[in-house]
C-alpha cells in the first residue's frame, strides 16, 4: 500500500544506487524516433524532446549532453499525493551542496544526482532513515507564555501602543471583524517579528495594505514566508475557530494549517522555524474553498460561462445524478462543463453564493 505519512516515508527511504550512468539530452522529434535505445524517461517540451538516457547510448548516438548523473531509487512505495517527501530529501541534498533532479513515478521516487556526489547523497539518505523523529514538547495554548520565547530566541521589537490602537480600529473597519484576543495581545507586545528568518509577521498597517481581491473579506493576511507566500487568518470565527490558511495553493482551494493564532505560533516555535510544519499531511486540518464575488477572476470565468451553449440534449449530462441536458460539443451540462474545465465549484449555478466567502472541509 502506498504511504503518505512523511515521517514514515523518511524512515523507510531504502535508497538504491543504480550502477549505470545517465545523461540528460534535448533532441528533435525525428532524432528521438530514430534512437535505437529506449530512454529511461521522456518529456516533450516546447524546445524539443527531453530524454534521460544511459551515457553509453548517448555516446553511441553522438548526442550532446552536459555532465553525468547517477540514479538513486527510493524503494519505499510513496503515494502520488504524499506531501513533502521530495522536498525533505531535496533539502538534505541542498544543505550538502548536492544538485538533485527528481522524478516521481507511480510506485517510487527517483533522484538523479551528479555522478561524483552519488556516494555522498546515498550516505545522507541512509542517515536520514536512521535518525529518530524530532523531540516534541507539549503544546502551549497561552499566547502570553509564547511571547517571551519570541523575544528570547527570535527577532522582535516592542510594540508602540498608539499605533496598535489605531491599527485595531482600522482592522475592524476593513475586515468587518475584530482581532481575536490572542492576536490582539501579540500585537500589543510585539512589532516587526521574524521567526528563524522564515516567518515574517506583518504589521497591522501592512496587513491592511495587502491585495485581498481574491479573498473573502474576513481573511486577514498576517504572515509572509521568504518566497512571498502569505498566511491568513479568518477573523469571522467560523465554527468557533480562527482558521489559519496557507495562501500558497490554488486560487480557490487553500490548506488550513491551524485553528487559532496561538496554535500557529506554538507550532512554528516548536519546529524551530526550520520548515513549514504542515509539509506533513497529518499536520493539515483540511481545506478552505473560496467562492468568487465581482473581481477580475470572476469576469474571466463569466466570459467562459457565457461562451457555453444552452443545454439542448437530448442526452442527459454524464455527471453523476445530474438531470440536466448536455450542451454542444460536450457530454456535460453547462455547470458540470464549467467545473470540469476549471476545477472549481461553478459560481454561476442557481445555488452559487452571491458573495465572497470560504467553505471549510475540515478533518474530524
Amino acid at each position: 500500500m502506498a504511504e503518505k505519512n512523511l515521517q514514515v516515508l523518511m524512515a523507510s527511504i531504502k535508497p538504491q544506487l543504480h550502477k549505470d550512468t545517465f545523461v540528460f539530452c534535448s533532441v528533435s522529434e525525428s532524432v528521438f524516433n530514430s534512437l535505437k535505445v529506449e530512454p529511461i524517461s521522456v518529456f516533450r517540451e516546447t524546445e524539443g524532446v527531453s530524454i534521460t538516457i544511459e551515457k553509453s547510448a548517448a555516446d553511441a548516438a553522438s548526442l550532446k549532453y552536459e555532465g553525468t548523473w547517477s540514479l538513486i531509487t527510493c524503494e519505499v512505495n510513496s503515494d502520488l499525493n504524499a506531501v513533502g517527501f521530495l522536498a525533505a530529501m531535496s533539502k538534505l541534498a541542498a544543505e550538502a551542496g548536492i544538485p538533485v533532479n527528481a522524478v516521481s513515478a507511480y510506485h517510487h521516487d527517483h533522484l538523479f544526482v551528479p555522478t561524483e556526489r552519488a556516494k555522498d547523497a546515498m550516505r545522507l539518505l541512509q542517515e536520514a532513515a536512521t535518525k529518530p523523529p524530532m523531540p516534541t514538547r507539549a503544546p502551549i495554548s497561552d499566547i502570553r507564555v509564547l511571547i517571551p520565547h519570541i523575544f528570547n530566541d527570535h527577532k522582535a521589537f516592542k510594540a508602540m501602543g498608539s499605533l496598535l490602537t489605531q491599527g485595531v480600529a482600522l482592522i475592524s473597519s476593513r475586515f468587518g471583524y475584530s482581532l481575536p484576543d490572542d492576536m490582539r495581545i501579540f500585537y500589543e507586545r510585539c512589532s516587526d517579528v521574524k521567526v528563524s528568518d522564515r516567518y515574517t509577521f506583518l504589521s497591522l498597517q501592512k496587513a491592511l495594505d495587502t491585495d485581498r481581491a481574491k479573498l473573502p473579506r474576513s481573511w486577514m493576511p498576517f504572515c509572509e514566508t521568504p518566497d512571498g507566500n502569505l498566511i491568513a487568518i479568518d477573523l469571522s470565527n467560523p465554527d468557533d475557530t480562527y482558521p489559519i490558511i496557507d495562501l500558497n495553493n490554488l486560487e480557490f482551494d487553500h490548506l488550513v494549517v491551524a485553528l487559532s493564532f496561538t496554535e500557529f505560533i506554538d507550532k512554528i516555535l516548536s519546529h524551530d522555524g526550520s520548515s513549514v510544519f504542515w509539509i506533513d499531511h497529518d499536520k493539515q486540518y483540511g481545506t478552505a474553498t473560496v467562492y468568487l464575488n465581482n473581481n477580475q477572476l470572476r469576469k474571466k470565468y463569466q466570459d467562459y460561462w457565457n461562451s457555453l451553449s444552452d443545454e439542448y440534449g437530448p442526452e442527459l449530462c454524464k455527471a453523476e445524478l445530474c438531470k440536466h441536458k448536455r450542451i454542444k460539443l460536450s457530454i456535460f451540462c453547462k455547470q458540470h462543463q464549467f467545473e470540469q474545465i476549471h476545477q472549481i465549484p461553478c459560481p454561476f449555478s442557481q445555488d452559487a453564493p452571491v458573495e465572497n466567502f470560504a467553505e471549510y472541509q475540515l478533518k474530524n
